[in-house]
């Protein structure tokens, strides 16, 4: 497989298991009316937005062509901020429960 697959492929798992996460929570949600369990929908769906952002950015930006060193910080910088909002979010739903 080419490394363009694997990156296809592994993003494409983090979006539907991401998705899939945040749309049970989202239910959940929904149905017990919790209010943190806002905070845990918003986590995952921080976390799997990073992984869309990092799946458009790099082709998008680096037209096919390979990213410069500051277009790949600042991806990897994006892409690490969502995920760390989306994990504080996490803990601050599992804290106020």
């Amino acid at each position: 497989m080419s490394e363009l697959a694997l990156f296809l492929a592994s993003n494409l798992l983090v979006l539907l298991v991401g998705g899939t996460l945040t749309m049970l929570s989202y239910k959940a949600q929904r149905r017990l009316g919790q209010r943190n369990l806002r905070y845990t929908t918003l986590g995952f769906a921080l976390i799997t937005i990073s992984s869309l952002v990092e799946a458009v950015y790099a082709p998008g930006i680096g037209g096919g062509h390979w990213l410069t060193t500051g277009q790949l910080l600042m991806l990897y910088t994006i892409e690490s901020l969502l995920v760390g909002l989306g994990l504080a979010s996490i803990a601050y739903s599992v804290l106020r429960h």
